[in-house]
């Protein structure tokens, strides 16, 4: 054998030792891996068992039986259209029936007649298609309308005007098609039919009232017909039907009260049973958990509102008229009561805030004592705007806001601050001070805002409310000075202060306290009642101290808002993310009008023969000079451009000004001096402005 095979066999030799070696590692291993699966199933044995969790069921969706599949606004407009149709229908019969009689074709009981065929067969049309499904559930809905309305008014041409049915006959007619009107909206379960059939059958009473009728039985057929409105109602849950009818009820039975002054009680009293009936159907259908309950609790409140007027209106001219208002004040108490049970806040805020306006609505018209009155009316309008902020409630909002505007402007007119120590006065401060917690109340944060509460954000209400609140408190301010101040002076100086006095308050204020409009409002009457000061002193006449007083208050607010910008004070810190942009013109702008201020200052002192002509012109030239000076020096050391190019244009005006308007009109001394401290002031700039 060859020494190469010889080693080739080696190799191999020592190859397998070494698989074998690996092997037997590897059998070690699965070996050990049995025992610790072994000892993992015997631990898993000894121990208890362990109760398996129980699944929680998943609560599947049941699809509400009941609830019907909502509609797309193009399937809306479909479904309205039959109805739109079948009015455009009835009013040209109507016109065609008007248009024959006057051409004389037909004599009036003809006309009658084939009236009550088209009633008679409009019914009859949908009652054939319905039961061979010809149509569509709102054809047919709509044909049963148009034959109760082609009937009703049938039946009140020929009681009135055509005179051919007699008045006790067209009675039961009437009564026999609002009694089918009601059958077919319970039937068909339809809300505008409904809505139909409630405001043509409330045309009745007029029929009613020009029959003689006593006003008991007008008052009792209202009262009765609404009442079985409610089964429809109530069976469908037709809230809008609800309003509405509740709405045209207390109509008819305010108007047909109107007409008949001698029962004015029967009808107050019925007005109280009618909103105690709808009251009682509101509550069955008022749901807290819908998203829509602020709308129906606004809805609610209107409707209350309202009808406190009538009530006021009705019961004007009665005795002891204050014992109707005291019932319908029992009535909102009783539901705010019913409301606070089941725990509806909304409702129950509303009914007290009515309950609480129909109070104080009572005390108006007791024997109170003087002017008590004036302070009741504006606060029942706050209450009713501060429940409405609460509710969030669209309507309610709108409404007690215009009771409010109405109240303030009346309490504007009439009263006056004089005396000082009076009911009168107090009753013109206390309209700007709700105006103030409205504002207050309207600026809080809101998680959300729902789609009203939106338009008003996007037309700026809240910033207006701000200006109007300010304007409110300048107007009375105005007040005051033409009683105190005006009457001795030809300016109204408190008014200015308090200009001041807001601006200053408005600059000082965060944008989310005060709105987006105030300060610039404020801030442009701020400017021209400085350039008023400052141009035209003459008219500023009267007392002497209370001018410079306020032209030194003026120039102090200049003079501080400069300071603070520069020195990064408060103001300049609330403006910080605009002060980039708008510091160098607010600046050069501070200075020109602080500059105008003082010379106004010089010309009234003059004016007032507290400073000599000739020492005024002297003033102001070095007016001029100084503030050309700071605006240069300022702009310099800032690096404010505008400010520094004002300094100039300033400059400029100062040396026409002393050239050839002051040299001519001052003596030699008074010459020298104001060259002295012109050319000392130059001197000192030009140092300061070549060592920077």
């Amino acid at each position: 054998m060859s020494l190469e095979m010889e080693q080739r066999i080696a190799k191999l030799e020592k190859e397998m030792e070494e698989l074998r070696q690996e092997m037997d590692v590897l059998k070690q291993q699965q070996s050990q891996q049995k025992t610790t699966v072994k000892n993992v199933n015997r631990s898993i044995t000894v121990q208890p068992a362990l109760p398996e969790p129980t699944p929680t069921p998943i609560q599947k969706s049941t699809p509400k039986t009941n609830a019907q599949p909502q509609r797309s606004f193009e399937e809306q407009i479909m479904w309205a259209l039959p109805k739109v149709f079948m009015v455009i229908l009835v009013l040209g019969v109507l016109w065609g029936l008007k248009l024959v009689s006057d051409y004389g074709y037909l004599s009036n009981e003809v006309k009658i007649i084939l009236a009550y065929l088209l009633s008679i067969a409009l019914g009859a049309i949908a009652y054939v298609l319905e039961h061979k499904k010809l149509a569509s559930p709102a054809v047919t809905v709509s044909l049963y309308g148009g034959a109760f309305i082609v009937g009703i008014l049938t039946t009140a041409a020929g009681a009135i005007l055509y005179e051919v049915l007699g008045l006790t006959l067209a009675l039961f007619i009437a009564f026999g098609f609002i009694v089918y009107g009601i059958a077919i909206s319970y039937l068909k379960k339809n809300e505008v039919l409904t809505l139909f059939v409630a405001f043509t059958s409330l045309l009745l009473p007029y029929l009613l009232e020009y029959m003689d009728f006593s006003a008991f039985i007008i008052l009792i057929f209202v009262i009765v017909l609404f009442t079985m409105l409610q089964f429809v109602i109530l069976q469908h849950k037709q809230k809008i039907a609800l309003y509405v009818t509740t709405f045209f009820s207390i109509m008819a039975v305010s108007i047909v009260a109107f007409m008949n002054s001698d029962n004015r009680v029967i009808f107050a009293i019925g007005l109280l049973i009618t909103l105690a009936i709808f009251y009682t159907s509101w509550c069955r259908l008022y749901n807290a958990e819908s998203k829509s309950k602020h709308i129906h609790a606004g809805l609610q409140f209107s409707l209350g509102i309202f009808s406190l007027l009538l009530m006021n209106l009705v019961s004007s001219r009665l005795e002891y008229n204050e014992v109707l208002l005291l019932g319908l004040c029992i009535l909102f108490v009783t539901v705010a009561s019913y409301s606070y049970k089941q725990k509806w806040q909304e409702a129950f805020d509303s009914a007290v805030t009515l309950a609480f306006i129909t109070l104080c609505n009572t005390v108006l018209i007791m024997n109170i004592p003087e002017k008590v009155d004036d302070l009741l009316l504006p606060f029942m309008t706050f209450a009713g705007v501060m429940m409405s902020l609460r509710l969030r409630a669209s309507l309610m909002k709108v409404v007690s806001s215009f009771g409010f505007s109405i109240a303030l402007i009346l309490s504007y007119i009439v009263h006056e601050p004089t005396p000082f120590f009076s009911i009168g006065h107090i009753s013109l401060i206390l309209p700007g001070v709700y105006l103030l917690i409205i504002y207050m109340y309207t600026i809080r944060q809101k998680e959300t805002l729902n789609a009203f509460e939106k338009i008003m954000k996007d037309l700026y209400v809240t910033d207006i409310l701000a200006v109007i609140t300010a304007g409110y408190f300048l107007a009375y301010i105005a007040k005051l000075d033409s009683v105190y101040v005006t009457s001795a002076s030809n300016f109204p100086h408190l008014m200015s202060i308090g200009i001041v006095i807001l601006f200053v308050g408005s600059l000082l204020l965060p944008e989310k306290y005060k709105g987006r409009a105030l300060t610039p409002v404020v801030g442009l009457f701020f400017l021209l009642v400085t350039l008023m000061l400052s141009v035209i002193p003459y008219n500023v006449q009267g007392i002497v101290w209370l001018n410079i007083g306020t032209r030194l208050v003026y120039i102090a607010v200049f003079v501080a808002i400069i300071f603070d910008l520069l020195m990064k004070g408060r103001i300049y810190q609330i403006y910080q993310q605009h002060m980039t942009k708008f510091l160098d013109p607010i600046v050069s702008a501070s200075v020109v009008f602080t500059m105008i201020a003082l010379c106004g200052l010089v010309s009234q002192l003059a004016y007032n023969n507290l400073l000599d002509w000739k020492l005024s012109i002297a003033f102001t030239t070095i007016t001029l000079f100084l503030s050309a000076s700071l605006s240069l020096w300022l702009g310099s050391v800032r690096h404010l451009r505008i400010l520094r190019l004002s300094g100039f244009a300033i400059l400029a005006i100062a040396f026409v000004k002393l050239i050839f308007f002051d040299l001519s009109a001052l003596d030699l001394l008074i010459r020298a001096v104001l060259f002295i401290a012109i050319g000392g002031i130059g001197m000192l700039l030009s140092g300061r402005l070549l060592r920077k």
